[in-house]
């Protein structure tokens, strides 16, 4: 008899140990091919699930993916095929094994990890482990895969986090937003799976979209797409409602070849924007499903259908309770420490958050002079731990995030968030009534024109409050101030690098004013970004000028912005070394000819291989205590290393000088 039916002789034991070993739903796990006693499993069904090395994608339609990676563990995720048992319950065998340039064949028959999960109708026989294994080694790169009737999934692969107090010396990773399936062809994301030597990739949300296109209305955004990317919901015609609707979004996008790739080669750091529940959403309210001022849209149950549907569908260590109220019946804020070099604090700014400052309607969020409701004390975006609507609990999240930031002790501390953290306008009282708005009356927009509020500019009295912490906190010894913080953004559809300080609208940067640090914004997967909106319409909004008009106001309007672009899609690379982060904006760009289907457009184009991904721009961002041009760096400073010229910090404060050719 060979080793491998040696192995699953021993498979046989009582379903009572089964449940000692569980770790949780129904999931066991073991070291290596044997099994202890006790998993539950007889030699027939381990000979079904684990003798193969047949891959099936079809009974794995949604393929496979890894999530939230730990110095010993890892989330792996899969959905199998719908079938049908006496039970109503599924087995799926799933193993671990070293990604060390063996065949698959022969790393899954000496895994360092096994096990079996069930799954069933009651989540969509989705199929979520968490593994949190001594066997698992820091820093260390795995493959997966799952076993379901015989058959194996195709193989996924993940690293793990340094160990805690580990001195890393460089780290890699992508991150990526937006990415409506309805409005192009994800070839952002064919390129990014071919990028090389990334840990990991983190997500910032609008994963999926709850709407598809449609002519006109508040969806119009959508409306460009190649027509064989639309699809209708089974229970909302066109918008999610129910708990069957955002389960079809997310297997209908996760049916998506590109996207599948991506998670088989990386694990991912997902947080949720607005789209996962509703547009321009805040604890259980939808502005736009049929919400007015006066009777804004609440939809608990909705809420509760979303929540849930995300955590299921998601490689994410986070439970979800449904005997707990919709607030507070599933916490996705969390961090990950990258050893001495990168604390990762991920923030949900959206089921705490307090409603838009100036009302529901389209034309009070978009394109506004606000009501100064917006620079309101005590609004919150993060959560204060005050009740929100309806008298529902809200946790302390501010606390939470203020406290993992100023407190770490790791070189770069960087902020996973979800919305602008700068004030980003488009015309600026207060330097002036040029650009788009040259007749604007400071009388009737004292604040001046603001893109949206459903950013922070939204919530100013929070991100003052956030700003004067990072700026003056003494937490740790040394300098006042928290050192090397970037914020990583997306939810705009544009690429946007700048200065984060105190006011934005004083052109002094300087003494108390001084930036604290750096936002660097990614650009859409796909989702319609200004150019596009500019074509098509935007639902209500009343104005929509052309990209480069609003562009040129953009950067006159907001001088702490130093890059903004809002013609192209793609994704951005962040390089972390212990004297610097580079963040590497790339785009997706047409190679091929332009045909009526793709329109000059890559993301309209069909195949891939007919677009490139190229740089936009490579900001650098020195470490506090480092050196740039042979002078010490003691404060933020961004280094635009396409031009290899200096990026003046508001004010035009003195920056080093660069080198000779143009490089420091």
């Amino acid at each position: 008899m060979n080793e491998r039916a040696e192995g699953l002789k021993d498979f046989y034991v009582s379903r009572l140990d089964f449940l000692k070993y569980s770790l949780a739903t129904g999931v066991a796990v073991w070291a290596g091919t044997l099994a202890p006693r006790g998993v539950g499993i007889g030699e027939a069904e381990a000979q079904a699930l684990f003798g193969t090395n047949r891959v099936d994608p079809a009974l794995f339609p949604q393929s496979v993916a890894s999530g939230d990676p730990a110095p010993n563990g890892i989330v792996l995720w899969t959905r199998v095929r719908r079938a049908a048992t006496a039970s109503g319950r599924v087995r799926v065998g799933y193993r671990v094994a070293l990604d060390d340039g063996r065949s698959d064949a022969e790393a899954f028959a000496r895994p360092v990890l096994s096990g079996v999960a069930e799954t069933s109708a009651a989540r969509d026989h989705t199929l979520k482990v968490q593994l949190q294994r001594a066997e698992l080694k820091p820093y260390r790169k795995y493959r997966y895969r799952f076993y379901y009737a015989g058959r194996a999934s195709r193989t996924g692969r993940f690293k793990t986090l340094p160990a805690p107090n580990a001195d890393v010396g460089r780290l890699s990773f992508g991150y990526i937003s937006c990415q409506d399936y309805t409005n192009g062809y994800y070839n952002a994301l064919y390129h990014l799976a071919r990028e090389q030597n990334l840990d990991f990739v983190v997500h910032l949300g609008d994963y999926m979209y709850e709407t598809t296109a449609e002519s006109s209305g508040q969806s119009s955004f959508q409306g460009g797409g190649p027509p064989e990317r639309n699809f209708t919901f089974p229970d909302g015609g066109r918008e999610c409602l129910t708990l069957q609707d955002y389960r079809f979004a997310y297997k209908k996008y996760k049916t998506d070849r590109h996207l599948q790739e991506v998670h088989e080669k990386y694990a991912m750091i997902i947080v949720w924007d607005d789209h996962e529940f509703a547009n321009d959403a805040y604890q259980t309210y939808a502005p736009d499903e049929g919400g007015t001022d006066a009777t804004p849209s609440n939809n608990p149950r909705r809420r509760e259908a979303a929540n849930r549907a995300w955590a299921e569908f998601n490689p994410v260590r986070v439970a979800y309770d449904a005997a707990k109220d919709p607030l507070s019946e599933i916490v996705i804020y969390r961090s990950f420490d990258f050893g001495n070099l990168l604390t990762l604090v991920m923030t949900d700014e959206r089921l705490y958050r307090d409603g838009p400052p100036a009302g529901n309607e389209t034309t009070d969020r978009y394109v506004t002079p606000g009501t100064g409701a917006e620079e309101a004390e005590g609004r919150t975006m993060l959560g204060t731990g005050t009740p929100g609507e309806n008298n529902l609990p809200r946790p302390n999240q501010l606390s939470y995030f203020l406290n993992r930031i100023t407190r770490s002790t790791r070189r770069w501390k960087v902020w996973g968030n979800e919305v602008t953290f700068m004030q980003n306008k488009v015309a600026n009282t207060y330097l002036g009534g040029d650009g788009l708005f040259p007749s604007i009356d400071p009388a009737t927009a004292p604040e001046g024109i603001y893109i949206t509020l459903d950013q922070w500019d939204g919530y100013q009295a929070e991100r003052r409050f956030i700003t004067r912490r990072l700026r003056d906190d003494r937490t740790l010894p040394g300098p006042a101030g928290v050192e090397n913080f970037v914020s990583i953004t997306g939810d705009i559809h544009s690429y946007i690098a700048g200065y984060i300080k105190e006011d934005y609208d004083n052109p002094v940067s300087q003494g108390e004013n001084r930036p604290v640090g750096v936002e660097l914004i990614c650009g859409s997967v796909t989702s319609s970004n200004l150019t596009e909106i500019a074509t098509m319409g935007f639902g209500a909004i009343p104005y929509a000028p052309d990209a480069g008009q609003f562009t040129a106001a953009v950067t006159a309007s907001n001088p702490h912005i130093k890059y903004f672009n809002s013609n192209d899609h793609g994704y951005n690379l962040m390089e972390v070394t212990k004297d610097a982060l580079v963040c590497t904006m790339k785009r997706v760009r047409l190679t091929g000819p332009v045909t009526p289907e793709n329109d000059g457009s890559a993301i309209k184009e069909r195949d891939p291989r007919r677009t490139s991904s190229e740089v936009l721009r490579r900001f650098r961002v020195p470490a506090r205590g480092s050196t740039f041009a042979g002078q010490p760096v003691t404060g933020p400073l961004l280094v635009d290393e396409t031009t290899g010229v200096p990026v003046p910090i508001p004010a035009d404060a003195p920056v080093p000088s660069p080198g000779p050719g143009g490089v420091a």
